[in-house]
């Protein structure tokens, strides 16, 4: 398994999955670039790395759609490439999560991130590649793929999140949070102290990363952890020189510094998860900068939102999570989980269950619209039988529309928890609540002997057939 960055690009460079862009301008052209190999290439969207970038000294690149397509993720969690389905690859995700025993961080003295440390004055963040994605952006956004390290004041637990960051000037960035996320949360109990929020974040890092950082992960668990589950071995780290948080050792840039109580500044707008600029431009909290170490000729990571994308890899690994929270709390026979990424990832949410007993898939949808990672921002829940791919839109909504009675078939939760972004949580209400139509697009439990057969070919026999005959299908 590939052991940082530069090992994942190397790889992927191999394969023909990644395209080396030089000339391109921070200044929209990049992120322009990045909108158009999504929209025309879909699921073989390759890793787009800018070189050469024009008045940048530093050598330092950008690194896009690391994680935006299904090899991708696939590469980063040490899958094979081939799979039949968008679920095939949740289940594997879903069972290596399930099966993995996390193993703790590794302290190390030294690593390729202090191969450059420059502090104080030294400290110039606009000597970075800082994308500027649209002309509608309140400016350029120094992180939008990074992973944001805290500790939290009343244990030893370490954190790790992903939030988006808007440059200011040489020594400071926003680090807006939404309400009730766990570094929100370690933020405000060094406020409520009195005391600064000391604060890390790579900008630059192994995708593996990524993968536990910008997902809802458990409170009090170190998504360090998780990462050395995946990988077998423990994640090093190197105690960084001002806040002597545990940074990556294999990272590309990482800085470090301070959010005060009361230090805030004019954020955004930004283009979000949600396919619209999640909110105006409103005071939030400043990060001081005093470190910034970088390995020589850095990338830079960054994440342009695209509207109507095929693939998201936080689709995968939202549904894989949510089928663990399922099973933890004893759902029977669930055979699928998909978020849709159209949908931001959260808003819209279908499970495919073998119904068991009555009841079962009113069951599951109570209950997935409340785990930690259904509850958040959730719009849509929809169950569905095993016959239907809830990854496949048109099977979804077949469902819907033939095995669901809206008057008797859906259900409603008020004043679910949501977020500043949503586009329906206007800024000046500051309550951010949603509401969830809660869909049961199952066969009724005691009609699934007489119910009317779907056409066409049974799924075994289709495979069958199709694995006979694959070379009508190769070109």
């Amino acid at each position: 398994m590939h052991g940082d960055l530069r090992e994942w690009i190397a790889k992927a460079d191999t394969m023909g999955r990644l395209k080396r862009i030089p000339g391109a301008n921070w200044n929209l052209e990049m992120a322009t670039l990045a909108e158009l190999f999504c929209y025309k290439k879909k699921l073989e969207t390759p890793a787009l790395l800018f070189e050469d970038i024009p008045d940048i000294k530093n050598g330092c690149r950008v690194l896009f759609h690391e994680l935006i397509t299904p090899w991708a993720v696939a590469m980063a969690m040490d899958f094979p490439l081939q799979y039949e389905s968008l679920i095939d690859l949740v289940k594997a995700a879903h069972q290596k999560i399930e099966n993995l025993t996390p193993i703790p961080r590794k302290n190390v003295s030294q690593g390729p991130v202090m191969e450059n440390v420059k502090r104080g004055d030294d400290v110039n963040l606009l000597e970075l590649p800082v994308p500027r994605f649209s002309p509608f952006d309140g400016g350029r956004y120094i992180g939008t793929s990074d992973c944001v390290i805290m500790k939290d004041p009343d244990s030893d637990w370490v954190n790790l999140g992903t939030y988006r960051m808007q440059l200011y000037d040489a020594k400071s960035a926003a680090l807006f949070i939404s309400p009730g996320k766990h570094a929100n949360i370690i933020r405000q109990k060094y406020w409520e102290r009195g005391l600064p929020c000391p604060v890390a974040v790579c900008l630059g890092q192994d995708p593996s990363l990524l993968l536990f950082a910008s997902n809802e992960v458990p409170y009090g668990i170190c998504e360090y952890d998780l990462v050395g589950g995946i990988k077998g071995k423990p994640v090093e780290v190197v105690e960084a020189p001002e806040t002597k948080l545990p940074i990556p050792a294999h990272a590309e840039i990482v800085i470090e510094g301070y959010c005060y109580p009361d230090d805030t500044l004019p954020e955004g707008p930004f283009p979000e998860w949600t396919g619209y600029y999640g909110s105006s431009s409103r005071s939030e909290p400043v990060m001081r900068v005093q470190t910034i170490m970088h390995r020589n000729n850095p990338i830079l990571c960054a994440r342009h939102e695209i509207r109507n994308k095929s693939f998201d890899f936080r689709s995968l690994m939202r549904s894989a999570l949510l089928w663990k929270e399922l099973q933890t709390a004893g759902i029977p026979d669930v055979k699928g989980v998909w978020r849709y990424e159209q949908a931001g990832s959260r808003f819209f949410n279908v499970i495919s269950i073998k119904q068991r007993y009555y009841g079962h898939a009113r069951q599951t949808l109570h209950v997935a619209a409340q785990t930690t990672a259904g509850a958040y921002a959730g719009r849509w829940v929809v169950v569905v039988d095993d016959d239907i791919d809830p990854a496949n839109m048109d099977e979804v909504l077949l469902a819907m529309a033939t095995r669901c009675q809206p008057a008797t078939d859906i259900e409603f939760i008020n004043r679910s928890r949501s977020t500043p972004l949503d586009p329906l949580c206007f800024d000046k209400q500051k309550n951010y609540y949603t509401s969830l139509a809660l869909v049961d697009a199952c066969i009724p439990y005691e009609e699934r002997a007489t119910f009317p057969r779907l056409t066409g070919a049974t799924p075994e026999y289709s495979r069958e057939v199709y694995n006979k005959w694959n070379n009508l299908f190769a070109e």
